[in-house]
């Protein structure tokens, strides 16, 4: 009877990076497990260092104003929601007025 070799769990994150290049993962082994956690690990490290987001963002061409909206909507939302969160705030805080016999 063959013995079954449990992969799950066996490799760390550091077992797929690769020492010569950022953006490289080197996969140990042939396994499938091996395989799933180098793919991961890339995406990953594209995902932290942004190139994903800059190639979907040039799929299609759009225009400075259209940017300029974007963002101005992105921050009015923003403030918006900075505002509701000092709103509820204090609507939610206690005030307390001290006179000469005592607080209130």
């Amino acid at each position: 009877m063959q013995r079954r070799e449990n992969r799950r769990g066996r490799y760390k994150k550091s077992d797929f990076f690769s020492e010569t290049s950022a953006l490289g993962v080197k996969v140990p082994d042939a396994s499938d497990y091996a395989l799933e956690g180098a793919l991961k690990t890339l995406k990953r490290n594209l995902k932290d260092e942004g190139r994903l987001q800059r190639v979907k963002d040039n799929k299609e061409y759009t225009k400075p104003t259209t940017k300029r909206r974007k963002l101005k909507n992105d921050a009015v939302r923003r403030q918006a929601m900075e505002h509701s969160k000092e709103v509820a705030f204090w609507e939610n805080y206690t005030w307390t007025i001290m006179t000469k016999d005592g607080p209130l």
